[in-house]
Formats: structure tokens, C-alpha cells, sequence
């Protein structure tokens, strides 16, 4: 992986260099910003490849962030907030039939300069990841887009959640 889109803070946790994107209606950002600002998600789809990036990024003492995207008629859609996740069960119900729960932090409210959906770059596949590491060639990046995000997409992990994260803790 290339360390370069990793960040790494003194005495605090770092971010993973990817994250998941999801979207939510604002009536249920509403309802955890009233709560505490904590809360789970629960979706019918199968979060499998999210768990796996989950408990790699437990074992390598990096945090996942969430980022959570509404959509509104005057705002079309956006980025509203974003959280760190703790946990993520899937369950098969029955032969098919899945649920899956992410327990995430309180939610942070989303940096206005990354509230675009298309602001945020889908994780590039593993050579191209190998290219930039090996070969020092920056290939160009795709946005994530509307179409992508449901259930949820693996982007890059936005700078500003990185320096967030890897900010020390008791500062």
C-alpha cells in the first residue's frame, strides 16, 4: 500500500487510507445528531467486503471512517457527515436474506469543501495501487458519482478525515 495517502499522528489514531461511503435519508442524521451523535445503520445488503476492510484496519491500529451522504431536492446529493466505525455484524436471516448493522461514533459534520458527492475518488484497484507504489505513476482517479454509492462504495479516504484522525488525542 502506498504509504504516502496514509497518515500517521503522534499518539493518535490514523485513518485507513480508504473508507466506506453510504447514503441516508437526513431524517435519520437527524435523529442520531438528537441521540448523541452515535449510532448504527442497518441496510438488507450483504456488507461483507466492508467487514474485511474493518478488521484490517483494527489489526493494523487504523480507524475506518463512514461517510454519510443525503440527498435533498435544493441540494441534490451530498456529503452531510462523516463518523468513525466500530463495528459491522452481517447476518444471513435466511437463505438470500442478509442484514447487515454498522455501529459507528458520534458523527462529524462533513468539510463544505468535500459536501460533493463526486468530491470523494473510488478506491483504485490493486495494480493501479501497485503502479503508484512500485512505479511512482499517479494514474488518474474516478469520482465516486450518485450511481455508485448505494449500498455503499470503498473511496479514498478524504484528507481532511486523515488529519482529523491522526490529530493527538488531549491536545
Amino acid at each position: 500500500m502506498d504509504s504516502s495517502t496514509e497518515s500517521s499522528g503522534a499518539g493518535g489514531s490514523a485513518s485507513h487510507p480508504f473508507c466506506i461511503a453510504t447514503v441516508v435519508t437526513e431524517k435519520a442524521i437527524e435523529a442520531m445528531l438528537e441521540v448523541s451523535g452515535t449510532g448504527s445503520y442497518r441496510d438488507e445488503h450483504p456488507w461483507l467486503v466492508a467487514a474485511q476492510i474493518l478488521a484490517q484496519a483494527q489489526a493494523a491500529g487504523r480507524e475506518l471512517p463512514i461517510l454519510f451522504a443525503t440527498a435533498s431536492p435544493e441540494h441534490g446529493m451530498h456529503f452531510s457527515h462523516w463518523s468513525v466505525i466500530r463495528e459491522i455484524d452481517v447476518v444471513e436471516l435466511h437463505r438470500g436474506q442478509w442484514e447487515s448493522r454498522c455501529s459507528f461514533d458520534q458523527l462529524q459534520p462533513f468539510n463544505p469543501i468535500w459536501e460533493a458527492v463526486d468530491s470523494v475518488f473510488v478506491k483504485p484497484s490493486h495494480e493501479q495501487l501497485e503502479r503508484e507504489r512500485l512505479e511512482h505513476i499517479k494514474v488518474s482517479r474516478q469520482s465516486l458519482d450518485e450511481h455508485h454509492i448505494h449500498p455503499y462504495a470503498i473511496c479514498e479516504t478524504p484528507v481532511f478525515i486523515s488529519e482529523a484522525l491522526s490529530v493527538p488525542t488531549g491536545s
